[in-house]
């Protein structure tokens, strides 16, 4: 196949950063003259994926992080049944979006790509948490391990999800990444990381697949809101009690507009005076944000569709998140790194829509111009013979 790019990525989880990234990176490369598919095999936690002993985690999980899948599986399994309609209409609609993703045929299980994969001219490693050690199954696929030694493999904004391993998860992570020709990363820690494992591997620190499409590609994707009335959205993924206080202050001041809420998942319960948006699929949520007023967000991916269609926001840290640096590192790029604040400060926050959005536009695309400059050459192997 002439020019074709075989991706294997984070899919077919039900979230929106993960549909969204896996959509946007074989969109970006389609512009650019590839012919770019996903090789269709499903994240572990995807009802398509089927277990067989080759799906064992290659990097056996500490007991407390096994017990953890375990709970969360089953808190996962109770709340969908709850949440009924919703749940399912949010399924169908993730469905549907997923129908817009070229793919190869359904690869369900880690044995059917050893015994058959996909031709392609290269391989690509695609963004998310595609190597992060305490996966629930074997990492082998999103290190491109189903593959002759020949095979061309590189990466792009790929993440480790950790800022260490352990020694032995180190030797085997520097066995896999000595076969690829170049590593982008999502996060500079990611590329510190695969500097230390693999000295003298191109690596390299690169947008993630979202920011690569400008707000007109995602206009052209996106389903806008059935009553698109003046609004504060509000995408809430991990939770953060203070929010609340603020958006009612914010939407207060912006004359008594309506809020609405987008969640990580169609069950639980937005808070009172919201309207729900439970069953929004990924095309639901990118018209959500194009066709909002303002933005409070706790999430990344929030954060990139604000930006991106240049609403007022704020990108706020929970108190139990552990790690914000890709919001951080996001938003010190584009020089609006005082749109992030900790939760402990929001209640002495007075919200405003002050934002400069032609400089901020101008970084992020010299951003997107370095990130696309790196994913040619790495396709095109510029860096097979780098030092």
């Amino acid at each position: 196949m002439h020019r074709s790019v075989g991706i294997v990525t984070i899919f077919d989880c039900d979230n929106y950063g993960a549909e969204l990234q896996a959509y946007a990176l074989p969109m970006a490369l389609a512009a650019r003259g590839w012919d770019a598919r996903l090789i269709d095999y499903p994240f572990y936690k995807s009802p398509r994926f089927r277990r067989t002993p080759l799906a064992a985690p290659a990097v056996p999980l500490a007991p407390i992080n096994r017990l953890k899948e375990c709970v969360a599986a089953a808190r996962t399994t109770v709340a969908r049944r709850l949440a009924g309609d919703a749940a399912r209409r949010r399924r169908a609609a993730f469905e549907a979006f997923r129908g817009k993703i070229p793919r190869t045929r359904l690869y369900a299980t880690f044995d059917d790509l050893l015994r058959d994969p996909p031709p392609f001219e290269v391989y690509l490693t695609g963004s998310d948490q595609v190597w992060n050690p305490r996966m629930g199954a074997t990492l082998r696929p999103y290190f491109l391990d189903f593959l002759p030694e020949e095979a061309r493999r590189v990466a792009y904004a790929a993440s480790f999800g950790v800022p260490a391993l352990s020694p032995p998860v180190a030797a085997q992570y520097a066995r896999w990444l000595a076969r690829y020709e170049a590593v982008g990363c999502r996060e500079p820690e990611g590329v510190a990381l695969t500097r230390r494992l693999a000295p003298g591997l191109p690596a390299e620190h690169v947008l993630d697949p979202t920011l690569l499409l400008d707000a007109d590609a995602w206009r052209a994707a996106a389903i806008p809101p059935d009553a698109p009335a003046d609004y504060l959205l509000v995408y809430e993924l991990i939770p953060a009690p203070g929010l609340w206080a603020l958006a009612r202050r914010w939407t207060a001041a912006l004359g008594g507009i309506a809020i609405r809420c987008v969640r990580g998942a169609a069950w639980g319960r937005a808070p009172r005076g919201a309207a729900d948006e439970a069953t929004a699929g990924p095309a639901g949520f990118v018209g959500l944000f194009a066709n909002a007023r303002a933005v409070l967000t706790t999430s990344f991916h929030g954060t990139v569709f604000a930006t991106l269609f240049r609403k007022p926001f704020y990108s706020v840290i929970p108190a139990r998140m552990a790690n914000a640096g890709r919001q951080r590192g996001l938003l010190e790029t584009l020089d609006l790194a005082d749109r992030l604040i900790p939760e402990a400060m929001l209640a002495d926050l007075r919200p405003d829509a002050g934002i400069d959005w032609d400089p901020a536009g101008r970084r992020l695309g010299q951003a997107r111009a370095r990130s696309l400059d790196f994913l040619d050459k790495a396709l095109k192997g510029a860096f097979r013979h780098a030092p």
